[in-house]
């Protein structure tokens, strides 16, 4: 048995021709390399075998008895678009092998043709097949694993932003995702791309703080051969190569500001110029982004363009840390739990109730993706059906922080008082501090009212445990 009968689900073969001898030879060759054969003897009956039997490849005479080969051609491509057609041509003229070409059809084979022939060109065409299935399983696959249900959470801000994810993925809309790193940005991303229009083109992502000018604007733009020391050939920009697909900018406040111009212009004309070219190049992609900074707070900073921003911040999506969505801890702990016990061969893993509620008084400072370090951590550690408890937790995780989750006070007797004292006052300050901006929405003169004491100590306080906040 040839390769083309080795799939996994048999392809299937309609066989359309008034010759019932060729129709008999054609089938038994087809059939004895696998395929799933059905025939007819017209035009009509082949159209209704095409809705009850879907079939993968139609092989069809150009001269039918009750209607042109061309138009049954027609028919089944607006019927089964994906459905390929090869067309039996008696009298393989140049005219109406061009014709059925431009019309869609696969490809064509002449009479009288041999058996070979016939193997090799249905061969080709079932290779065709199995492609396409190929690739509808990979973005089935791709939708799964960036389904909205992998964003784990029922909390009231993970919920709103699975709201706005399902609204704004199927609509070309660009969209600026912003939140502390770890926060899961690039998986935001993916789920707006793997549930839109384009999640059957290309997913294409860069880190703008990976790597220097000269190399990102390569990467972004290509070059052509001999623009610079080392372009020893043409090379096609990764814009160019998220040709119909999405486009992620991560960390797009660390691009230069020059950088940003040129970026800007793509944005606005949706082209581009290889670096060394002269040849604008059209390109369609959507734009997603992400910043670990409040994207206004990065313009009035001098590290963001706001003309770029009102480009690329046409939907914000604003990702909360971690320790703002507490609620969510327990769910996220288990999704790695069973994630890292199937990769590790760990068996049934599971935690006490203790240990979940170590997990979730951690303010995890590097959000989800610390979370799922330790989880991985503490598998990697366990036997196989072990019960995870408190003391199976990564120290740092127990011994630094207090039951409401911020970092508690700890004192070395060791110390003069004075220095005990000054280390108490210092972690109070940044607490007391964080949790105020955090009520204002960073709102300085609003925090200095409540706190009752005057701006400049706040900036001074800012500057000294290295937090942010924004003026009126």
């Amino acid at each position: 048995m040839s390769e083309s009968a080795e799939a996994t689900v048999p392809i299937t073969v309609l066989i359309v021709d008034d010759e019932e001898l060729l129709v008999k030879s054609c089938g038994q060759i087809l059939s004895s390399e696998g395929y799933t054969v059905f025939t007819e003897g017209r035009g009509r009956n082949a159209l209704d075998s095409l809705r009850r039997h879907h079939p993968d490849i139609v092989l069809t005479d150009l001269m039918l008895p009750d209607m042109d080969g061309l138009a049954l051609l027609k028919e089944v491509k607006r019927l089964a678009p994906e459905t390929l057609v090869v067309m039996i041509t008696g009298f393989a003229t140049v005219d109406s092998s061009v014709e059925a070409i431009r019309a869609g059809a696969y490809d064509y084979i002449p009479k009288p043709f041999t058996a070979t022939q016939l193997r090799i060109l249905i061969g080709r065409a079932a290779q065709q097949v199995r492609l396409v299935r190929d690739n509808a399983h990979l973005r089935d696959q791709l939708k799964k694993q960036y389904s909205f249900e992998n964003i784990i959470g029922t909390s009231e801000a993970i919920q709103k932003i699975f709201s706005m994810i399902s609204r704004v993925a199927p609509t070309d809309a660009n969209v600026m995702i912003s939140g502390e790193s770890g926060t899961g940005k690039e998986l935001i991303a993916r789920a707006i791309h793997a549930n839109g229009r384009r999640a059957s083109r290309p997913f294409i992502a860069i880190n703008c703080a990976a790597l220097p000018d000269h190399l990102l604007e390569s990467e972004l733009f290509g070059h052509e051969k001999g623009s610079f020391t080392g372009a020893d050939v043409l090379r096609r920009g990764l814009l160019e190569q998220a040709a119909g697909g999405t486009f992620f900018l991560d960390e797009i406040s660390e691009m230069s500001m020059d950088l940003q111009a040129k970026l800007l212009r793509v944005v606005q004309e949706r082209k581009i110029r290889r670096v060394g070219g002269d040849a604008e190049i059209p390109i369609d992609v959507r734009w997603v982004s992400a910043t670990n900074r409040d994207p206004d707070t990065a313009v009035r900073e001098g590290q963001l363009r706001q003309d770029l921003l009102y480009r690329l911040n046409v939907v914000p999506l604003r990702l909360p840390p971690l320790r703002d969505r507490r609620e969510d801890i327990p769910a996220l702990a288990q999704h790695f739990l069973k994630r890292y016990s199937q990769e590790y061969e760990r068996g049934q893993l599971r935690f006490t109730p203790d240990a979940l509620r170590v997990l979730t008084e951690y303010p995890f400072p590097g959000n989800v993706r610390e979370l799922q370090n330790v989880v991985e951590r503490i598998v990697s550690m366990c036997l196989p059906g072990q019960e995870i408890a408190p003391v199976d937790i990564p120290d740092e995780l127990t011994v630094r922080h207090s039951g409401n989750g911020r970092p508690a006070l700890h004192f070395n007797a060791d110390q003069p008082f004075h220095d005990a004292k000054s280390d108490a006052i210092s972690v109070f300050e940044k607490e007391y501090l964080r949790d105020l901006l955090q009520r204002h929405g960073g709102n300085i003169s609003q925090a200095a009212r409540t706190a009752g004491i005057d701006r400049k100590t706040i900036h001074r306080m800012l500057v000294k445990y290295q937090l942010a906040g924004r003026d009126d």
